[in-house]
C-alpha cells in the first residue's frame, strides 16, 4: 500500500505502521535534509573539525556557490552549527571562527574578507571548498577527498558555481548544471575581481 510517494508496510513489518503514518506529516524537504545529514556524516564523522560548507540557514536556498580548495580555519566542531531543521548557524559559526582567527594573532583571512564583499552584494550565498579538511596552508592539509562537497553538489542544485583557484575549477570543469564562473583564487584576487563577478551576476 502506497500513499503519496511513502510505501506502507503491514503491521508486523520492519516499520511499524504508525511510525510510517507519522512520517507523512513531515516535509519532504526535511526529510532529504536529514538523508543528507546522515550521509555528510558518515564523510566528515561527529564530531568533526572538517567544514564542508558555510551559508545563512538551508543550504538549498543558496543559489550562488563560491568554491576553493580548502579552508585555512575551521571554525570548531562543525555539528555545534548545524540541525536539520533550521540549517546552518552562520553568525555563531562566525563569532567562533573570529575568535579562533584572534587566538592565532590574526584577523579576518584575505580570502574571507573578500567573501564578506561579495556576500554583501549578493544573496544565498554557500561557501564550500572541495577539500572540507582545514588547513594553514595547502602544503600541509591531512589527506582527504572530495567526498563531502561532491554529496553537498549531487544534493542541492546552485544556479551558480564561482571556483577561485585553479584546483576548484579544475575539479568543476565537467558540470554543466549550472553557470560557472573560474577567478583567481580569492586569497590573490583583487576586490575589482569581486566586484566584476557582482556586476556579472546582475546583470544576468
Amino acid at each position: 500500500m502506497t500513499f503519496g510517494d511513502v510505501a506502507l508496510q503491514p503491521v508486523g513489518g520492519d516499520i511499524r505502521c504508525e511510525e510510517q503514518l507519522a512520517r507523512l506529516t513531515i516535509p519532504c524537504d526535511y526529510v532529504c535534509m536529514i538523508d543528507f545529514e546522515t550521509n555528510l556524516a558518515e564523510i566528515i564523522g561527529r564530531p568533526s573539525l572538517q567544514r564542508p560548507f558555510v551559508c545563512d540557514g538551508d543550504p538549498s536556498t543558496c543559489s550562488v556557490w563560491i568554491v576553493g580548495y580548502n579552508a585555512a580555519t575551521s571554525g570548531g566542531d562543525w555539528w555545534r552549527f548545524w540541525t536539520s531543521d533550521e540549517g546552518f548557524d552562520l553568525r555563531s559559526w562566525r563569532k567562533d571562527y573570529d575568535a579562533e582567527r584572534a587566538a592565532r594573532g590574526k584577523g579576518p583571512s584575505a580570502t574571507r574578507r573578500r567573501i564578506d564583499r561579495f556576500s554583501a552584494k549578493v544573496p544565498d550565498v554557500l561557501e564550500t571548498n572541495i577539500y572540507a579538511t582545514p588547513s594553514t596552508e595547502m602544503a600541509n592539509m591531512p589527506v582527504s577527498t572530495t567526498d563531502a562537497f561532491d554529496l553537498l553538489l549531487a544534493t542541492f542544485k546552485p544556479r551558480v558555481i564561482i571556483a577561485h583557484g585553479v584546483p576548484a575549477a579544475k575539479h568543476l570543469q565537467g558540470w554543466t548544471a549550472g553557470k560557472l564562473i573560474t577567478c583567481p583564487h580569492l586569497s590573490r584576487a583583487g576586490y575589482a575581481i569581486v566586484d566584476e563577478i557582482v556586476e556579472q551576476l546582475e546583470r544576468n
